[in-house]
């Protein structure tokens, strides 16, 4: 989906700082419009935006990570693990909800919201850099 040819590793690094940053905006919008509409909502809102911003995190840590020169074999391990390591993540956040009775509908949505902020964000930061190799 995303293509980082032709960016040096700076850019790149650059790049993925500006996407998260974004989510963190985006984030802060989301509480903000939920503590003025819908109050009993915020602890499942706030659940969804903690584990969505956490596996974006995840996310761009793995990325930067996968920059560095590496076999196949380590690069299938390096994905495998991250697989895991959101999937678990996936499971606390889903334990605590349960568990603090906090709304898993709101943190269901929050989540998929988020992430479909992060998809436009790549579909733009992408558009962007194809726009640029035209001109």
């Amino acid at each position: 989906m995303v293509s980082f040819q032709g960016m040096d590793r700076s850019e790149i690094v650059v790049a993925l700082a500006r996407l998260y940053r974004r989510q963190v905006y985006i984030a802060a919008a989301v509480i903000a419009v939920v503590v003025l509409l819908a109050k009993p909502a915020l602890a499942g809102v706030g659940a969804g935006v903690v584990w969505s911003l956490l596996d974006t995190l995840l996310l761009v840590i793995s990325v930067l990570k996968g920059l560095n020169r590496m076999s196949e074999a380590e690069l299938k391990f390096r994905v495998f693990m991250n697989f895991v390591k959101r999937l678990a993540l996936a499971l606390v956040m889903l334990y605590l909800v349960f568990r603090y009775n906090a709304g898993i509908v709101w943190m269901l949505i929050v989540f998929t919201l988020m992430h479909l902020a992060m998809v436009l964000n790549l579909l733009i930061f992408t558009g962007r850099k194809e726009q640029k190799k035209v001109s």
